[in-house]
């Protein structure tokens, strides 16, 4: 059963947005660098550009070197797909959405950490959930 990836679109400039996904992936060969990608729930933050008032979005390569932020995160590995563990990642992601959004933007070590904390359900710091309240 299909479900959908995205979980939540944030505009971060007047020509940019800014998507977050959860998903499980099966595993396998990563074709950007040959890597093997485990079996599990991922996090993924992809920048694309779109124009105001437009539907159409381009993901340029490239951008995510400019852009803090961007890229995936295996939040739980999984021997077997479980939906509950899917939903759960999805309804944290829901939840703390622009906490997630901020850190993203910021994109150095520590926020990374954070995010990670919110993803696998850790306690939430307290400059985190000030910001989502926000």
């Amino acid at each position: 059963m299909a479900t959908e990836r995205l979980v939540h679109t944030h505009r971060i400039s007047d020509t940019h947005i800014r998507e977050l996904d959860v998903y499980y992936d099966k595993g396998g060969m990563n074709y950007f660098d040959y890597s093997t990608k485990p079996k599990g729930i991922f996090f993924s933050s992809t920048v694309y550009e779109q124009e105001i008032g437009s539907i159409w979005k381009t993901l340029k390569v490239g951008i995510g070197q400019k852009t803090p932020g961007v890229g995936y995160i295996l939040v739980v590995p999984l021997k077997n797909y479980r939906p509950k563990a899917l939903r759960e990642v999805r309804a944290r992601v829901l939840e703390h959405a622009m906490a997630i959004h901020a850190l993203c933007a910021v994109g150095d070590a520590e926020s990374m950490e954070k995010l990670k904390a919110i993803l696998t359900g850790a306690e939430v710091p307290v400059a985190v959930s000030a910001e989502a309240s926000a």
